[in-house]
């Protein structure tokens, strides 16, 4: 029977799934985790439609008001994607359990102390 020269740290698994937060009833209405989505939306849309009409007459009125359109509507895709994927993370990090192993020895805790990834 052959030993192994690495000790056998425990598996630790850095993320967990929180559950979001339930839905409130203010005053009455029903309150959604996609309300924030319709506000910024509009506050976007209007960003999109009103701001391009207080550009200057000029001979490059066109290109920026196509610029200013444009910008508007790729601030608002990044937004939206960062949001809703921040609905439903897919998981935290995992780490090895070496790479445990090694941080818990460079933060000066003893490595098989670690038994949750909150001990860290």
């Amino acid at each position: 029977m052959e030993m192994s020269n690495t000790p056998n740290y425990p598996t630790v698994s850095v993320g967990r799934q929180v559950p979001g937060p339930s839905p409130k009833t203010i005053s009455g209405e029903h309150m959604t985790h996609y309300n924030p989505i319709y506000i910024i939306t509009g506050v976007f849309a209007t960003i999109f439609v009103i701001v391009p009409l207080l550009v200057r007459k000029g001979p490059h009125m066109e290109i920026s008001k196509c610029c200013i359109r444009l910008s508007a509507f790729m601030l608002w895709l990044f937004w939206v994607t960062m949001y809703i994927a921040q609905m439903n993370p897919m998981m935290g990090p995992r780490l090895a359990n070496v790479t445990a192993a090694w941080l818990g020895h460079a933060w000066g805790k003893d490595p098989k102390a670690i038994e949750r990834a909150d001990d860290l």
